[in-house]
Protein backbone atom coordinates (compact mmCIF):
# COMPACT_ATOMS: atom_id res chain seq x y z
CA UNK A 1 0.00 0.00 0.00
CA UNK A 2 1.19 3.51 -0.70
CA UNK A 3 1.13 6.50 1.64
CA UNK A 4 -1.44 8.15 -0.64
CA UNK A 5 -3.77 5.14 -0.43
CA UNK A 6 -3.39 5.11 3.36
CA UNK A 7 -4.16 8.84 3.67
CA UNK A 8 -7.21 8.52 1.40
CA UNK A 9 -8.79 5.99 3.76
CA UNK A 10 -8.33 2.81 1.70
CA UNK A 11 -9.25 -0.32 3.68
CA UNK A 12 -6.28 -2.55 4.50
CA UNK A 13 -5.16 -5.62 6.41
CA UNK A 14 -1.85 -6.15 8.14
CA UNK A 15 -0.26 -8.92 6.11
CA UNK A 16 -2.57 -11.25 4.19
CA UNK A 17 -5.92 -12.03 5.83
CA UNK A 18 -5.99 -15.64 6.98
CA UNK A 19 -9.73 -16.23 6.84
CA UNK A 20 -12.93 -14.86 5.31
CA UNK A 21 -14.36 -12.16 7.55
CA UNK A 22 -11.00 -11.06 8.95
CA UNK A 23 -10.88 -7.53 10.36
CA UNK A 24 -9.81 -4.64 8.16
CA UNK A 25 -8.58 -1.17 9.07
CA UNK A 26 -8.54 2.31 7.56
CA UNK A 27 -7.17 5.76 8.36
CA UNK A 28 -9.68 8.41 9.41
CA UNK A 29 -8.11 11.85 8.98
CA UNK A 30 -10.61 13.55 11.26
CA UNK A 31 -9.87 12.95 14.18
CA UNK A 32 -6.60 11.26 13.08
CA UNK A 33 -7.12 7.64 14.05
CA UNK A 34 -7.27 4.10 12.71
CA UNK A 35 -10.73 2.52 12.54
CA UNK A 36 -11.25 -1.25 12.67
CA UNK A 37 -13.98 -2.98 10.68
CA UNK A 38 -15.27 -6.33 11.93
CA UNK A 39 -16.56 -8.15 8.86
CA UNK A 40 -19.11 -10.91 8.29
CA UNK A 41 -17.64 -14.34 7.54
CA UNK A 42 -20.51 -14.93 5.10
CA UNK A 43 -20.29 -11.96 2.75
CA UNK A 44 -17.49 -9.80 4.25
CA UNK A 45 -19.78 -6.79 4.77
CA UNK A 46 -18.86 -4.48 7.65
CA UNK A 47 -20.75 -5.51 10.79
CA UNK A 48 -19.03 -3.21 13.31
CA UNK A 49 -16.90 -0.11 12.61
CA UNK A 50 -14.91 0.79 15.71
CA UNK A 51 -11.91 2.81 16.95
CA UNK A 52 -8.55 0.98 17.01
CA UNK A 53 -5.84 3.57 17.84
CA UNK A 54 -4.75 7.20 17.56
CA UNK A 55 -2.08 8.29 15.06
CA UNK A 56 0.85 10.16 16.56
CA UNK A 57 3.13 10.38 13.51
CA UNK A 58 2.99 9.75 9.75
CA UNK A 59 6.28 9.57 7.86
CA UNK A 60 7.04 8.95 4.19
CA UNK A 61 7.46 5.21 4.85
CA UNK A 62 4.95 4.45 7.63
CA UNK A 63 3.02 5.56 10.69
CA UNK A 64 3.08 5.35 14.47
CA UNK A 65 -0.06 4.84 16.51
CA UNK A 66 -0.96 4.49 20.16
CA UNK A 67 -3.77 3.52 22.47
CA UNK A 68 -4.16 2.82 26.17
CA UNK A 69 -4.77 -0.64 27.61
CA UNK A 70 -5.34 -1.01 31.35
CA UNK A 71 -3.69 2.36 32.12
CA UNK A 72 -0.65 1.57 29.94
CA UNK A 73 0.21 3.34 26.69
CA UNK A 74 0.79 0.90 23.84
CA UNK A 75 2.70 2.15 20.78
CA UNK A 76 2.66 0.43 17.37
CA UNK A 77 4.69 1.21 14.25
CA UNK A 78 3.91 -0.03 10.74
CA UNK A 79 5.43 0.54 7.32
CA UNK A 80 3.08 1.20 4.42
CA UNK A 81 4.78 -1.67 2.56
CA UNK A 82 3.45 -4.11 5.22
CA UNK A 83 -0.18 -3.02 4.73
CA UNK A 84 -2.22 -4.94 2.16
CA UNK A 85 -5.08 -3.18 0.39
CA UNK A 86 -8.43 -4.89 1.02
CA UNK A 87 -10.45 -5.25 -2.16
CA UNK A 88 -14.17 -5.37 -1.50
CA UNK A 89 -16.11 -7.87 -3.58
CA UNK A 90 -19.62 -6.96 -4.72
CA UNK A 91 -21.86 -10.01 -4.77
CA UNK A 92 -24.71 -10.23 -7.29
CA UNK A 93 -28.22 -9.95 -5.83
Amino acid sequence: MTKEQFLSGTFFTIGNPRYKGACTFNYNSNPGCISKQSRSSIDERVVIDDYECNISKITKSGFEGFTHVMKKKVVVKYKFADLVEFKEVTLPC
